[in-house]
């Protein structure tokens, strides 16, 4: 059956269909004559010893005008999925419904946890994975107690006016005596060759 390496992952697949999908249109041909077939998909993530073997069902297009087959972002999205599943981490839609339900723009998220929004934008498309120490800082943010007291911490921080007490000098003043003034006339600035 399966190796320890070998995960089954088919909680985020779909079932087998075939499906004529009207809006696709094959690559090679332009025709829009393109079904759709899921089948078991197994690729290798990681390298060396702890590399595993993952498997994800992906949707296969198939052309039925020049048969020409392909797989597109959906496949590729399906096996992010089952890397984040392998490695316990938050998947794309998570994060993004994380941000979504506090009613949050991107950028207004970035703003109150602290979290790069150009990170954010990747973790929510995909395109790059947390890592475990950022997947649990954005379950705790799944808490709306948690994001109330970080909009509490960034309200202090913007309103917060620093102010000096005249008596404390921030820096060290050196007094100017004679002797000071004598030293600074002697001083010049020579050419060395």
């Amino acid at each position: 059956m399966n190796s320890d390496s070998e995960i089954q992952y088919q909680a985020h697949s779909q079932p087998q269909l075939k499906v004529v999908q009207s809006t696709l249109s094959c690559p090679m041909c332009g025709e829009e004559n393109v079904i759709t077939v899921w089948h078991p998909h197994t690729f290798k993530y990681g390298t060396g010893k702890g590399a595993a073997n993952l498997h994800a069902r992906v949707p296969v297009r198939q052309c039925h005008t020049c048969d020409f087959e392909y797989l597109d972002e959906e496949a590729e999205r399906l096996k992010h999925i089952a890397v984040c599943d392998h490695l316990g981490v938050l998947t794309p839609e998570d994060i993004r419904k994380i941000r979504k339900n506090k009613g949050m723009t991107r950028a207004a998220f970035a703003d109150v946890s602290g979290l790069g929004e150009a990170s954010l934008n990747r973790w929510e498309k995909g395109l790059s994975i947390q890592n475990h120490s950022n997947d649990r800082y954005l379950r705790l943010l799944a808490y709306p107690e948690i994001v109330a007291r970080l909009q509490e911490l960034l309200f202090q921080q913007k309103t917060k006016t620093r102010t000096f007490d005249n008596d404390v000098r921030r820096f060290r003043c050196v007094k100017m005596d004679e002797l000071m003034k004598k030293k600074q006339k002697a001083f010049h600035l020579r050419l060395v060759a």
